[in-house]
C-alpha cells in the first residue's frame, strides 16, 4: 500500500456545511442557546421531528427557560418540507406554521427572502408557488424575532451546488444579526460523523477526505471521495469502519476488502475480512459529539458482550504490521 485516504461516509452532505463555512463563515448557536432563548424556530427543507425525535420535547416546548417566560408561545416555521407528526404543535396546541416547496426549489425561495430581509425591490408576485406576500411576512416575523434560529439539514439538500444554497442560509443570519438577534444550526451527527470529523480535526487540521500518501495530511474534499476512488480504480483496497449502523454496509467492490463492523452486519457482497465489533456507548466506554457539536457526551459501557471496540481492533492490526 502507498498510501492511505481517511474519509466518512456521510461526508458528502457534510461537504455542503464545511464550504460554506470556509468560504464565508457563519455564526451558529447551541442546544443551550436554543432551549433559553429561542423565540422563532425556521426549519428549512426537512422534517425536524423525523431527523431528531425529541428535539422539540426538550429544546422547544422545555418547561424551564431561563429567557423566555412561555415557551408554548414560540413560533414554529417549517420553509420547504412540512412536518409528518404533531411534535411541532406547542402543548397550547398552536400550530406551526408552513410555507412549502420542494427542496430543489429552496435555493431561489431563500434568495428571495434574504432579498426581502434586505429590502430589496422584487418585481415578482411569487416564487415557486410561494406569494411574495407570504415570504415578506416571514421576514418581517424573523426582523421582529428576539432570537429566532434557523436550522437546515445539508443531507436533506440533495442536489447540485446546495452549498450555495447553505452559504445563502448563513448570510440571511448575518443580515438578520444588523438589526436583531438570530443563529443558524445545521443539522447532522449520525453515524457518528460529526465525532470522527472531529478527531480527523484535532489528529490532521482537516475534517475528513485527507490523503497520507504523501506522508502528511492533505486534505481535498472532492479529490479523495472514497466512492469516486473506488469506482475510478484509484484504489486497491479498502477498510470499512461502521460501529453503530448494522445495516450501513460497505459499497460493493471487487478489490479486497476489510470490514470492522457493528455485530449483525450482513452482506450482498462478502468482504474479505469481516470483525465484529461492539458499539459505543453499548459495548464499550467511549465518546460522541452531541448535535450542536460542540459537546463531548460520555458514553458508558452497558453490558459485557465480549465483543472489542474497533480502536482496540485497529490497534491490534496496526501492531501487527
Amino acid at each position: 500500500v502507498n498510501g492511505a485516504v481517511v474519509d466518512n461516509e456521510n461526508f458528502n452532505a457534510t461537504r455542503r456545511n464545511i464550504l460554506a463555512m470556509q468560504d464565508s463563515g457563519w455564526m451558529n448557536t447551541t442546544l443551550a442557546e436554543i432551549k433559553n432563548r429561542c423565540d422563532v424556530l425556521l426549519v428549512i427543507g426537512t422534517d425536524l421531528e423525523v431527523f431528531s425525535p425529541r428535539f422539540f420535547d426538550l429544546f422547544i416546548w422545555n418547561q424551564d427557560s431561563m429567557f423566555v417566560d412561555d415557551t408554548s408561545q414560540r413560533e414554529i416555521i417549517f420553509l420547504g418540507k412540512p412536518p409528518e407528526g404533531n411534535a411541532a404543535v406547542s402543548p397550547s396546541q398552536h400550530q406551526p406554521r408552513v410555507i412549502e416547496c420542494t427542496n430543489e426549489h429552496l435555493p431561489e425561495v431563500l434568495s428571495v427572502l434574504r432579498a426581502l430581509i434586505k429590502n430589496m425591490p422584487m418585481q415578482a408576485s411569487t416564487v415557486n408557488g410561494i406569494t411574495l406576500t407570504e415570504l415578506q411576512q416571514l421576514a418581517e416575523t424573523l426582523k421582529k424575532a428576539s432570537y429566532s434560529v434557523i436550522t437546515w439539514s445539508a443531507a436533506a439538500q440533495n442536489y447540485a451546488h446546495a452549498d450555495l444554497t447553505v452559504q445563502t442560509t448563513c448570510e440571511l443570519v448575518k443580515d438578520l444579526n444588523l438589526t436583531t438577534r438570530c443563529s443558524g444550526f445545521p443539522l447532522g451527527g449520525r453515524e457518528g460523523d460529526q465525532t470522527a470529523n472531529q478527531v480527523c480535526g484535532w489528529i490532521t487540521g482537516y475534517p475528513a477526505r485527507s490523503s497520507f500518501s504523501s506522508g502528511f495530511p492533505e486534505y481535498d474534499p472532492f479529490l479523495f471521495d472514497t466512492e469516486l476512488m473506488l469506482n475510478n480504480g484509484e484504489a486497491d483496497s479498502l477498510l470499512w469502519v461502521q460501529a453503530f449502523n448494522s445495516s450501513s454496509t460497505p459499497p460493493e467492490t471487487s478489490m479486497p476488502s476489510i470490514v470492522l463492523g457493528r455485530s449483525g452486519m450482513t452482506f450482498d457482497q462478502e468482504p474479505n475480512v469481516f470483525i465484529p465489533v461492539g458499539t459505543p456507548g453499548i459495548d464499550h466506554a467511549g465518546h460522541a459529539y452531541r448535535l450542536d457539536n460542540v459537546v463531548a457526551i460520555r458514553l458508558k459501557k452497558l453490558r459485557d458482550s465480549g465483543l472489542p471496540s474497533s480502536a482496540e481492533v485497529l490497534t491490534a492490526i496496526q501492531q501487527a504490521l
